[in-house]
Parts: C-alpha cells; structure tokens; sequence
C-alpha cells in the first residue's frame, strides 16, 4: 500500500472519530492537534515518497537476485543438478531452492557465479553451469590434501523463461560436494 492510501484511510478514520466524540472542546481541541500532526507527518511522507520514485517499495519488479547454499553434503551422479537448498536472498523469487533451477523471469544479462568445496575424504569434484542445455562455465577442486575449493562464473543473456543450473560434469564417476560450504549466486544487471 503506498503512503497516499493509508493517509486517505488515517484521515478517514480521524474523520468519524471526531463527529463520534461530541461536543467536548478539550477532546475536539486534542483530537484537532493530533489530526493537525498526522496530516503533516503523512505530507512528509508523500514528499518522500514521490522522491524516492513514487512507490512504497524500494525493489523494482525487473530486479532480480537470489544467493543460495548447499546444506548437506551430497554424493553427486553424472549431471546431477546441484540444488542449493538453503535460500538466504531470492529477490523476484526466480530461484527455486526444490529443483536448483534459477528461471529468468525477464530478458536481459545477467550474472552467476558458484563457489564449492569438495570434503577431504574425496579425491576432486567436477562441476559445469548450464543455460538451457549449454554449458556456459565449467569448475573443478582439484585433488590434493585436505578439502579443496573450486568456483565458476558467468555473465549471459537470457530470454524470460530461460534457466540456469549448477550440475555435476556428465560422464565423470560420483564425486561428493561439501555441504555449508557451497553456494550459487546470480542477479540481473
């Protein structure tokens, strides 16, 4: 609701409670400061409000982004999409933390990035973004002693209705992603 409405709806209700209360001066004279109050504080409001764009809210409906981390571990399968199930920022909602899949909900470019760790008790990991069905980043944790971190990135255009995805590489054996310690990132620019 913007700040126009509910001063309409303040002032209404002042309305009625003044013809309500009668003909006590003392009352009507209190009622009439307070009502004096509210009318200034809710033109203050309105200025403001026109100066910051004219909505009460302060996120665009076109902006979009979302940040997401994978809780537990998970033992990945050839091209298993990495769904980041722990939700911290979904702006636009185009992030769905049940699938893994982020679906653009306007055209424009945008941007992802991965970070990933793969546990020390696994050899490496190997991971790929993909839009659509086309790889558009590629990352790895190398093997070598105690856990190892690896990360992706990418800036595309995307159509509404287009997805992106985190999924284990196809054709590589089960390999473990470390849990708390993995995340998938993206906004429109």
């Amino acid at each position: 609701m913007q700040f126009v409405d509910m001063g309409h709806i303040i002032l209404i209700v002042l309305s009625v409670l003044s013809s309500t209360v009668g003909q006590d001066t003392s009352c009507c004279c209190k009622l009439g400061q307070a009502k004096s109050s509210l009318v200034d504080a809710i033109t203050t409001l309105q200025r403001t409000n026109r100066l910051l764009g004219g909505t009460s809210s302060s996120i665009s409906s076109t902006e979009v982004a979302f940040h997401a981390r994978l809780k537990p571990y998970v033992t990945l399968g050839s091209s298993q999409i990495v769904v980041f199930d722990q939700v911290i920022t979904n702006i636009g909602q185009a992030y769905n933390p049940h699938t893994g899949i982020f679906t653009a909900p306007n055209d424009g470019i945008y941007f992802f990035a991965c970070t990933f760790l793969r546990p020390h008790t696994a050899t490496q990991l190997h991971l790929q973004m993909v839009q659509n069905s086309t790889e558009i980043s590629r990352g790895h944790a190398a093997t070598g002693g105690g856990s190892q971190a690896g990360s992706m990135n990418a800036v595309v255009y995307m159509h509404t209705g287009d997805v992106v995805k985190v999924r284990h590489y196809p054709g590589v054996g089960s390999e473990i992603i470390h849990g708390d310690w993995s995340f998938f990132t993206g906004y429109r620019i």
